[in-house]
């Protein structure tokens, strides 16, 4: 067709309707495999309680608790811990009105909470199960479903080990995957099922702001296939979606209009409480020297809490200037910084000329190699980089990179003709790009893009299972031949 995108055969055809099959859908696979999904499902459920007792006490925001307690107490949607308790844009409503609800029936309890996310995280087992089946060639199927059940189920320690915390990630993890799960039900059945993908979208962004790169990922797909194939069909998809988001995002946009009296469809830039100036140019210095969460204190605590911080410019490191000269400047920013306990504009300015000076010096490593190391540390190392041990970073990538290594070839080999392929290595690609550029590289900003992943690498670890059963076959039915000769 004249004027088609030249990948349109590899990412867009449409999902042929076929006659039902025997273990055709997800249904029947749950039913003929019931035994083995629980036993796989209870597995899980011992990995991540094992979990939740080692690790206990683990990282914590406390805005979702102290959101989650005014609530209760009638004071509000706020972050503050006394009165006038004003109303709080800092962070998105779903999760805080999550841990106001297990309060409200269990008590003000966290472990109940962190309980309740190994249950949500078990779901989310379930529903790469079924990305994963509705990705993979008909003959992989259940080999399919069944790998990555394992896979995310047991090995997927990246995503496990924030269960124990009293943070979005498991909450964000589950409407992520629920929303792919709705896009591949709306590929094969159409306009309701967008609408159902908008609404898992808009709470997932309702659970962590940047669950808005999904969102993006998701409309441009939906725009190529528009583009490549004008139709009904397609626009409505566009527009169901737009509806479904529409839906989930309008009580909180509607809230914030009437308390704060503005147009505020998300939660507040930085997650800041605070109102007004920032310190941006600060973190646009940041972004031309950092690569990993090693320095992340310079990261967040002079823009986030600076009446508590101290910057000691000795540990800085060596990347970060460029010549004794700007070493000196550097310094001198720092002690100013350092007795005033507090970036005001005109320093922020003088860190933003000094970065923007770094980048006309060398824009390669700004926009290429910088990103690039970013997005390695990232990737390869599943969390927090911050100062491992040389034995400790190689058993962190060698964890990891079969689940990566095996997404990648499932994508390249035997999904390669499947829109619901481009859908999840658009996913992918969006995350991965924002947060190789973001000031602030921290890898639990990226266990969304391990689901999709997994659900591909079990399509691998399927197509290879069922290879190595029929060379064994092959050899069992020559060795007769062998034996009479």
């Amino acid at each position: 067709m004249a004027g088609e995108f030249t990948f349109c055969p590899y990412l867009m055809q449409e999902e042929k309707i076929r006659p039902p099959a025997r273990n055709s859908s997800f249904g029947n696979f749950l039913r003929t495999q019931r035994l083995r999904v629980l036993l796989l499902l209870a597995l899980a459920f011992t990995v991540r309680a094992g979990v939740l007792i080692v690790r206990p006490e683990v990282a914590a925001d406390i805005r979702y608790r102290t959101t989650a307690t005014n609530i209760l107490e009638g004071n509000g949607y706020s972050m503050d811990t006394r009165p006038p308790y004003r109303p709080s844009e800092a962070a998105v409503p779903v999760y805080p009105l999550f841990i106001a609800a297990v309060y409200t029936v269990f008590g003000r309890h966290d472990f109940v909470v962190k309980v309740l996310q190994v249950f949500v995280d078990l779901l989310t087992c379930l529903l790469v199960a079924f990305i994963s089946f509705s990705l993979a060639p008909a003959v992989l199927k259940s080999g399919a479903a069944i790998f990555s059940l394992i896979i995310y189920g047991v090995f997927s320690w990246p995503t496990i080990v924030w269960i124990p915390a009293i943070l979005t990630e498991t909450l964000a993890l589950f409407f992520t995957v629920l929303t792919i799960a709705c896009c591949a039900v709306a590929l094969r059945k159409g306009l309701r099922y967008w609408v159902a993908a908008g609404l898992a979208c808009g709470l997932a962004i309702l659970t962590r702001p940047d669950s808005v790169l999904l969102l993006s990922a998701v409309v441009l797909f939906l725009m190529i296939r528009l583009a490549c194939r004008r139709s009904r069909a397609r626009a409505l998809s566009v527009f169901g979606l737009c509806l479904g988001l529409a839906l989930a995002l309008a009580p909180w946009a509607v809230r914030n209009y009437v308390s704060l009296k503005k147009f505020q469809p998300l939660a507040s830039e930085y997650g800041s409480a605070q109102e007004g100036y920032f310190p941006t140019g600060y973190l646009w210095w940041l972004r031309t020297w950092i690569t990993d969460e090693t320095y992340f204190d310079y990261v967040f605590n002079p823009a986030w809490f600076p009446d508590t911080t101290f910057f000691d410019p000795d540990e800085l490191p060596r990347r970060a200037y460029d010549s004794e000269e700007e070493h000196r400047l550097i310094v001198n920013l720092i002690a100013r910084y350092n007795e005033a306990r507090h970036i005001s504009p005109d320093l922020d300015e003088e860190f933003r000329d000094l970065a923007n000076a770094r980048i006309r010096r060398s824009p390669l490593r700004f926009f290429l190699l910088l990103p690039l190391h970013r997005a390695a540390s990232m990737w390869l190392t599943g969390f927090s980089t911050s100062r491992p041990t040389p034995y400790v970073l190689i058993l962190r990538i060698l964890s990891v990179l079969p689940i990566h290594v095996g997404g990648a070839l499932g994508l390249a080999l035997w999904c390669r003709r499947r829109a619901l392929a481009a859908l999840l290595l658009l996913i992918v690609l969006t995350r991965t790009i924002f947060m190789s550029y973001h000031y602030a590289p921290e890898t639990r900003y990226m266990v969304e893009v391990y689901p999709p992943m997994i659900a591909a690498c079990g399509v691998t670890a399927a197509a290879v299972w069922l290879y190595v059963r029929k060379f064994r076959s092959r050899i069992y039915r020559d060795m007769p031949a062998k034996a009479t000769m």
